[in-house]
């Protein structure tokens, strides 16, 4: 059977693909998702479900390569539908007007932020703030969290900041200036809401809607320069009058290099045929780099519903317009909850509970990239994180954790930490930026290996409306194709994206 469209990735991006482009009853759409498809939220495994934590055992089991000290670092990835969407903190937070302005002087006015307004109040259903800036007949939605849902914990940081001087963002998703605030949530009821359940799940029953799990692409076909459908690792063919690449930022380009799309020595290298030479293809991967700065809890009276649900956005590297740290505290939490892969256990703990000041620098200047192993679809990308290429991004880092760990010294929060476990008392201040060097981590924002931009622009990848250069029929939308990296969690952003350019295509398919 051929389609009318074919979207690869059932992800964050994806799922909001075939709900816009299903809503045309003439369009034949199929969805395609690497993981497994849960149809309703009742067949999501417990561990999906839960908003608490994020789980990691629907992953697609990335590791970046090796670094100078020889750290290969996780690069947790949903496979699964939905997504990383439904595998993330919930954390729901709008691209910031900044954000919007550089995506609009880098791929045209269309980005910011007044033309991008309306995109947000429609995905969302958010009951929250002031009706201009916010929808409440969306899709997504996003609830707010509450002191009550943090514990005491947090509580006691958040009047801890205001002694500091630091003040208090009713709204986070508001332009203004930055500070303390409780996070819109991508969660309710305990239950965490990915693009799947609130975008895909009410549309299943459209007879133009077809999705199918546990499917891996190979490549896109052409004829000629134009796409006319893909090819599955199965060796499956399967037509399309246009394909859309939704697979994130780093199966993305690598399904478009297979696809013969790229830097040309780089497909020569691995005997794949060039298609449209663009070199941009899995260059620029911009990541925010990060720091789990571990400080050990007293144990608080009961569990907190939620582990992250606050941010303290502050500026400090010169002349920033914005801000370019962020400190994410988390609940007061059972130690042996956290992420073995990334937090090592530790023996004798003095109290069996933890707070974590999970700290980053959001306008990093170093860049990574993604680059083919070999032309076997079932072969994970080659990962360069690129972390801390630019000494710059580890002092930012650094810049945070001294923060946080002034925050730690301030009462109430004091009253409720005991020491701090890592990187430890024995790491000064002057010490931080190495240490952090040597210990890299990330909050899980790949971006940018597909880039928006003028044809003109070295790097392009798509124009204005994700359509890839030197090829008819190929369209990107996911965090692939940021212009420039969004100062915040990219889920929201991501699912912008795939709002604009849906309508794009609705309208060009009409």
């Amino acid at each position: 059977m051929t389609y009318d469209v074919i979207v690869i990735g059932g992800g964050s991006a994806g799922c909001v693909l075939a709900n816009r482009l299903s809503a045309n009853p003439r369009l034949s759409v199929l969805l395609l998702e690497a993981g497994p498809d849960f149809a309703t939220t009742e067949e999501l495994p417990a561990d999906v479900a839960d908003a608490t934590y994020a789980p990691y055992s629907y992953d697609w089991g990335y590791r970046s390569v090796p670094d100078e000290f020889g750290n290969r670092v996780p690069v947790p990835r949903g496979r699964i539908i939905g997504g990383s969407s439904s595998v993330n903190v919930c954390v729901a937070m709008r691209a910031r007007p900044s954000d919007h302005d550089a995506w609009a002087s880098l791929a045209g006015p269309a980005w910011g932020y007044p033309d991008m307004l309306p995109f947000y109040k429609e995905m969302e259903h958010y009951p929250y703030g002031e009706e201009k800036f916010h929808g409440l007949d969306g899709p997504y939605r996003i609830t707010q969290s509450t002191a009550a849902d943090l514990g005491p914990h947090v509580a006691a940081m958040s009047e801890a900041c205001g002694r500091l001087g630091y003040p208090m963002v009713d709204d986070f998703n508001a332009p203004g200036a930055p500070g303390f605030a409780h996070t819109p949530l991508s969660a309710a009821d305990g239950v965490r809401l990915s693009t799947a359940i609130g975008y895909l799940n009410p549309v299943r029953h459209r007879p133009n809607l077809t999705v199918r799990g546990d499917v891996l692409v190979d490549r896109v076909l052409f004829r000629g320069d134009r796409a006319r459908g893909v090819r599955l690792a199965s060796g499956e063919e399967i037509g399309a009058g246009h394909v859309v690449l939704s697979a994130g930022a780093y199966n993305t380009p690598v399904i478009a290099m297979r696809s013969g799309i790229g830097d040309r020595a780089e497909l020569a290298s691995h005997g794949i045929d060039v298609v449209s030479e663009l070199p941009g293809v899995g260059r620029g991967l911009t990541e925010h780099p990060a720091f789990w700065n571990i400080h050990v809890a007293r144990p608080p009276k009961e569990g907190a519903r939620q582990m992250f649900g606050s941010v303290l956005s502050v500026a400090t590297g010169p002349g920033e317009p914005d801000y370019d740290v962020q400190i994410l505290p988390s609940a007061a939490v059972p130690t042996e909850s956290l992420p073995a892969m990334i937090v090592p256990p530790v023996e004798n703990h003095p109290t069996g509970w933890d707070m974590v000041f999970f700290v980053s620098c959001v306008q990093p200047r170093s860049r990574g990239t993604v680059r083919l192993a070999s032309r076997d679809p079932q072969d994970a990308p080659v990962i360069d994180l690129g972390l801390y290429t630019v000494a710059d991004d580890a002092e930012r880092v650094a810049d945070a954790v001294r923060l946080a760990r002034t925050i730690a010294r301030t009462r109430p929060l004091a009253d409720l930490l005991v020491e701090e476990r890592v990187p430890g008392p024995g790491v000064s201040d002057q010490e931080l930026a190495e240490a952090i060097r040597r210990a890299p981590a990330h909050y899980n924002h790949g971006s940018s290996t597909m880039r928006m931009g003028s044809h003109r622009a070295p790097g392009s990848v798509v124009d204005s409306n994700g359509a890839v250069y030197g090829v008819q029929g190929l369209t990107v939308a996911d965090a692939s194709v940021f212009p420039a990296m969004p100062r915040v969690a990219t889920n929201v952003p991501t699912i912008v994206i795939a709002e604009r350019i849906a309508s794009v295509l609705k309208e060009m398919m009409t």
